[in-house]
């Protein structure tokens, strides 16, 4: 008899979970949703521009956790911003890269084409009795003697075959690799192989190219004294220019030796010694960069 009441008491037990169970069934039911992988998504302004205009890329992308930018050719040279305005100053055909690490830790790229039309260079006009120290021109009469290009401290110093303001040029620019942990100045070196006697002449001319923000000194130096003109990122003095572009300059020697006295013109042995200026510190700077040509003295 007990085992009977037992046995009824399971049944009653039993019959009231699947009860409740029943009852509950609907308020178990759960919306299922499927995982949507984000999507990349950008644009940019335009795919051809002359030197010195700009391109805006947009990114638009969905489900982002990191944006990269690279801009080949262009100022900015990279951003981690989604909308980037970007400056061509030379000419060439240019590629921007967009790299989207997505919230999954998936990664899609994205390149951009730009076409960037080279700035007019002006007409060369070679001025009578001009004294041609390096220059591609042929329409000089008169010649200096063998030139040095020196490495000082810093700068590497190369010479480009083309893209110069009339042909070849020399590009002064910062090792790929950091430099040592004290040489935070930069200095290179044109000189003349023997004394030379510059005092006939008024103005040293020569054609820049830089976008650097760099202070910089273009020096003079006979055998143990030095005169320079120094150059902030601003001034656009004696017209040197930080647009991209080549521009002539035109400094007048009386400069140099206004700033030193010492200074003997009859006998200068460096005729041009660019020289980063204390206390900068050119590692940090990343666009120290100058392309020179077309160097000559002028009456």
């Amino acid at each position: 008899m007990n085992i009977k009441l037992n046995n009824i008491a399971k049944l009653k037990y039993l019959f009231l979970v699947l009860s409740i169970g029943l009852l509950s069934c609907d308020d178990d039911v759960r919306e299922v949703y499927l995982y949507n992988q984000g999507k990349l998504e950008a644009t940019s302004t335009n795919t051809s521009v002359k030197a010195g205009e700009t391109v805006t890329y947009t990114d638009a992308s969905t489900k982002v956790r990191a944006v990269k930018w690279t801009f080949q050719g262009g100022a900015p040279g990279s951003s981690i911003e989604p909308n980037v305005e970007v400056k061509y100053t030379k000419g060439g055909t240019f590629t921007t890269t967009l790299e989207i690490t997505f919230v999954d830790n998936t990664i899609q790229k994205k390149t951009f084409t730009v076409e960037v039309e080279a700035p007019a260079t002006p007409p060369i006009v070679i001025p009578a009795d001009a004294l041609k120290i390096y220059s591609d021109n042929t329409d000089f009469t008169k010649t200096a003697p063998v030139l040095n290009w020196v490495s000082s401290n810093q700068f590497v110093l190369k010479e480009v075959a083309t893209d110069g303001y009339e042909g070849a040029y020399r590009n002064f620019s910062l090792p790929a690799t950091p430099p040592a942990a004290e040489a935070k100045w930069a200095m290179a070196i044109l000189s003349f192989v023997n004394f030379t006697d510059i005092t006939s002449y008024t103005y040293i001319n020569m054609a820049v190219r830089t976008t650097s923000t760099g202070k910089i000194r273009f020096r003079m130096k006979d055998a143990s004294n030095t005169g320079y003109v120094e150059f902030d990122a601003t001034s656009n003095l004696y017209g040197l220019k930080r647009d991209g572009s080549w521009n002539m300059v035109k400094i007048p020697i009386a400069e140099y030796k206004k700033q030193n006295s010492a200074l003997d013109l009859t006998k200068i042995k460096d005729i041009l010694v660019l020289r980063s200026v204390d206390p900068e510190d050119v590692r940090a700077m990343n666009n120290y960069i100058f392309d020179i040509d077309h160097i000559y003295l002028s009456k």
